[in-house]
C-alpha cells in the first residue's frame, strides 16, 4: 500500500505550517506553535519523497522571506524546521521497517536541535552581528539586578551564600550551558516525535496502522547500554585528570552527571507510566498506589535510579521483543 502523501497535500500542509510559523513569530504568547512547526516537517519528511521535501522547505523560505526578517527565517530553518526533516527521515525508515530502533529519531534529533541551536548562534554572529550569548547574558543581570537583594535577604542567615551576586549567578549558568543545551534539544526532540507520531496515527489510520501502535513513550529505552557508556566515560575524565591535561574536567564532569541523571529520569518515566497503566488496565490498584507513594517518598532521584535500573535489566522487555 502506498504510504506517500501527493504533491498537493504536501504543499497544504506546507502552507499550514508557514502560517503556524507567521503567528508564532508575530504573536510571541503563541511561540509554542514552533514545536508543531517540527512535528509537520517530521510528517512531511516521513510521508514524502527527496522532492516533496525540498519543495516544502522552498515554499517556507520563500514564503516567509516577505513578512519576517531573515533573522527569524534562518532561526526558525535551523532551530525548528530541518531538525523536523532529520527526525522525519528517520521516522520513515522506521516505517518502512529499515530501522529497529523506534526511538532512534528522538536521539538523531536531539544531535539535530543542538547542531541547528549552534549553527544558528553563529550565522546570527557572523552573518547579522548579533550575539545571542551576549544577549543572553545582558538579559539575565537586567532580571537578576531586581532579584538579588531579596535572594541576599533570603539566604542572609547562609554565611556560605551571603556573597551571592549577579556575576556567580550568570557564571554558574555559563557553567551549566552544555547541560541547559542539551535538554533543551532532548525536550523538543521527543514533543516533536511524538506530536508527529499522534498526528500520523490520525492521518494514516490504516496502512500505517500496526507500526505507530507500536512507537509508546511507555516504552521508550535508551540506546546501547548507557549504563556502561557513563562509566567509560567517567573513568576517561578522571584519567583526563589524572594526567592534568588543561580542560576543565571538573566542569566536563558535572554536566554528565548531569546529562546522564536527565537521560535516566527519561527513562524512568517511561517505565513508571508503562507499570502504572498496565496496574490501572489490570485493576491493581494497591500496586499503583504504593508506586506513587514510594515516588513521593523517595523524590525525583527515585526515577532517575529506576530508569538506570531498567538500561540493565529491561524490566518491560522492550529491547528484545514487541509488546503488545
Amino acid at each position: 500500500m502506498n504510504k506517500k502523501i501527493t504533491l498537493p497535500q504536501t504543499i497544504v500542509i506546507t502552507l499550514f505550517t508557514i502560517i503556524m510559523i507567521l503567528v508564532a513569530v508575530n504573536i510571541p504568547a503563541l511561540s509554542i506553535l514552533t514545536i508543531s512547526v517540527s512535528s509537520l516537517f517530521v510528517v512531511i519528511a516521513a510521508l514524502s519523497d527527496t522532492k516533496g521535501i525540498f519543495i516544502s522547505f522552498a515554499m517556507v523560505i520563500l514564503g516567509l522571506i516577505f513578512f519576517i526578517d531573515p533573522v527569524y527565517i534562518f532561526d526558525i530553518c535551523l532551530n525548528f524546521v530541518i531538525p523536523g526533516i532529520i527526525i522525519g527521515i528517520i521516522t520513515r525508515n522506521i516505517l518502512n521497517y529499515k530501522e529497529d530502533n523506534k526511538y532512534n529519531p528522538i536521539f538523531m534529533g536531539t544531535i539535530a536541535f543542538i547542531l541547528g541551536l549552534i549553527a544558528n548562534y553563529l550565522v546570527s554572529k557572523y552573518l547579522f552581528n548579533i550575539n545571542m550569548l551576549e544577549e543572553f547574558t545582558s538579559v539575565m543581570k537586567t532580571q537578576l539586578s531586581t532579584q538579588i537583594s531579596a535572594i541576599q535577604e533570603s539566604v542572609s542567615s547562609l554565611a556560605s551564600v551571603s556573597n551571592i551576586t549577579e556575576e556567580s549567578i550568570i557564571q554558574t549558568v555559563l557553567n551549566i550551558m552544555p547541560l541547559i543545551l542539551f535538554s533543551r534539544s532532548i525536550m523538543l526532540s521527543i514533543l516533536t516525535y511524538f506530536l508527529a507520531i499522534y498526528t500520523l496515527k490520525k492521518i494514516r489510520k490504516n496502512d500505517l496502522k500496526e507500526k505507530l501502535m507500536q512507537i509508546k513513550f511507555s516504552r521508550f529505552y535508551l540506546p546501547g547500554n548507557a549504563v556502561l557508556t557513563s562509566f567509560i566515560l567517567y573513568i576517561l575524565i578522571m584519567l583526563l585528570e589524572i594526567l592534568k591535561t588543561p580542560l576543565y574536567t571538573d566542569l566536563i564532569l558535572m554536566n554528565l552527571e548531569l546529562i546522564f541523571y536527565i537521560l535516566f529520569f527519561i527513562q524512568g518515566v517511561s517505565v513508571a507510566v508503562f507499570f502504572g497503566k498496565k496496574w490501572l488496565k489490570s485493576g491493581q490498584i494497591i500496586k499503583f498506589t504504593m508506586g506513587v507513594i514510594s515516588i513521593l517518598v523517595l523524590g525525583i532521584m527515585s526515577i532517575s535510579i529506576l530508569g538506570m535500573i531498567d538500561t540493565i535489566f529491561d524490566f518491560r522487555r522492550v529491547k528484545n521483543c514487541e509488546l503488545i
